[in-house]
């Protein structure tokens, strides 16, 4: 079942293909919502060889969050648990999008990402539009301006 549209809502595209490379062959989570939508669009394919933007997750080393992640993380932990929201994973990253084939040395390496993950169908982007707004505010507080969070579907597995 497709999850509802709201403003806040990824277009097709963008929820199927946002996370492209970073699992196995079409394995990579569907998003949910991103905090910075609507200063950095998604870039879809163009002409008759496009190609789907492919990422890969990186470490967040020698950041501003470094510093303050024992504080933020529980009270993100906290936000979240508040809202009754079903996560399964709170991360954070930064993503590399290759370049094209053949000139993948143009990539470029995104900011930092609070990346949460919640069951699949159990949040909707405006819940999590609420969420983040509460996180950058935290962030804000703490040192943190150049930050973005990001929701995508993750289940829990047992190792």
């Amino acid at each position: 079942m497709d999850p509802p549209v709201t403003v806040y809502s990824p277009d097709e595209y963008e929820r199927t293909s946002y996370y492209n490379g970073i699992a196995g062959e079409a394995d990579h989570p569907e998003l949910v919502y991103r905090s910075d939508f609507l200063i950095t669009p998604f870039p879809k394919p163009v002409g008759i060889h496009g190609q789907i933007p492919i990422k890969s997750a990186r470490g967040v080393f020698n950041t501003p969050l470094n510093g303050v992640w024992d504080t933020v993380g529980p009270k993100i932990c906290d936000l979240i648990k508040a809202r009754k929201i079903d996560c399964s994973s709170i991360n954070t990253a930064r993503f590399l999008t290759h370049g094209p084939s053949g000139e993948e040395a143009t990539g470029s390496l995104g900011p930092v990402v609070i990346w949460i993950g919640v069951i699949p169908g159990s949040t909707s982007a405006e819940t999590a539009h609420e969420v983040s707004g509460e996180i950058l505010t935290l962030m804000r507080n703490n040192g943190v301006n150049d930050v973005v969070v990001e929701w995508c579907e993750a289940i829990r597995i047992r190792l």
